[in-house]
């Protein structure tokens, strides 16, 4: 009785054994296939919680970096339409400065004009993944009105204005007997206000003046929109309106070299607005690729220090899986061997 009992009590020690052999097998299999430790508290005890802050500043940084991707995809999409509305600005004082104001040029002048508006309306309502570029931080919403929609606000207003002024609307064969004198008087003082302040945001604009802004380094944040609220965008609003809604082909020479001066310097004065945009926009592309460089430094070196901490030598792990399979092995041939031991043998 008693070598039965002795004989089971190895049985279950063995069988104890083999439990923790193969625990101890799965862990270090998977060591061998991560490279890291199975049991990152077990293993670094009390340096447990530098390894946890390390990981925490590295996926902090690898968040920050993926958000940056975002802004500088929009930034250059941005950058690229302001490069667009500068070349059709610069396209068309070109074309103004060269006719000097002759009648002859009119039609070609508005209907330039007109698809030049149309064009600048598309862009200011431009969107980047499902977001309109130009919104502000509405960025849900389309910014612009289209001037040429039935009953948009902005052409009703430049309509009002100019019946207000002369007593005709804009296409009348009655606006060649406005004189030079009263259509720059009507350009200084009703037209340019409505591109202008509450007029340009109740009948033009609902972009929100607050840009996004996102933190591009961990101790910097920064603005990575363009609102199209901007006086450069005002100003070739007004300029493209008044070389093509106000009647041009109809208009007396008087009349229509005002027209054509006012918007020779507005649109000199929107170029010039493009071009700081630029520069900003341009700066702030280059602030955010020198964050992801320098992030990008640092996610390495945090990275090592993780490794340092956390992986483990993979060829001794792998001489450790085999030492362990032998030991199963052997604790499987020695449980086999001892369940057939038995008094009756024994005797």
């Amino acid at each position: 009785m008693s070598a039965y009992i002795s004989t089971q009590s190895i049985s279950t020690s063995l069988r104890q054994s083999v439990l923790q052999l193969q625990t101890d097998l799965s862990n270090v299999q998977t060591e061998v296939s991560t490279g890291n430790y199975a049991d990152i508290g077990l293993t670094l005890g009390n340096q447990t919680g530098q390894s946890v802050s390390l990981q925490a500043d590295n996926a902090f940084l690898q968040t920050i970096s993926v958000t940056n991707s975002k802004a500088s995809a929009r930034l250059a999409t941005t950058q690229n339409s302001l490069a667009d509305l500068q070349s059709s600005a610069q396209s068309m004082l070109e074309t103004l400065v060269g006719s000097n104001g002759a009648t002859t040029d009119a039609a070609t002048v508005q209907s330039t004009a007109a698809a030049d508006l149309s064009s600048l309306i598309s862009t200011l309502n431009a969107t980047l993944n499902g977001d309109h570029l130009f919104a502000g931080i509405n960025t849900s919403s389309a910014p612009i009105t289209d001037y040429n929609s039935p009953a948009a606000p902005n052409k009703a207003s430049v309509d009002a204005a100019f019946s207000s002024a002369f007593g005709m609307p804009q296409m009348s064969a009655g606006v060649s007997g406005i004189s030079g004198g009263a259509m720059q008087s009507f350009l200084d003082t009703q037209f340019a206000p409505l591109f202008q302040g509450a007029n340009w945001t109740s009948t033009w604009s609902s972009a929100n003046d607050q840009t996004l802004s996102g933190q591009i380094a961990p101790n910097q944040t920064e603005s990575t929109s363009v609102s199209a609220n901007q006086p450069a965008f005002q100003q070739l609003a007004q300029a493209y309106t008044m070389l093509s809604d106000l009647g041009s082909q109809n208009l007396s020479q008087a009349a229509y070299q005002a027209v054509v001066a006012t918007a020779r310097t507005t649109l000199t004065s929107a170029i010039a607005g493009l071009t700081n945009l630029q520069a900003s926009v341009g700066q702030i592309q280059s602030s955010v690729s020198t964050a992801n460089n320098q992030m990008s430094l640092q996610m390495n070196l945090l990275s090592t220090q993780i490794s340092n901490l956390e992986s483990v030598n993979t060829y001794e792990a792998s001489t450790r899986v085999s030492e362990l399979q032998t030991q199963i092995e052997l604790s499987y041939s020695l449980t086999s061997q001892l369940q057939q031991l038995s008094l009756v043998k024994f005797l």
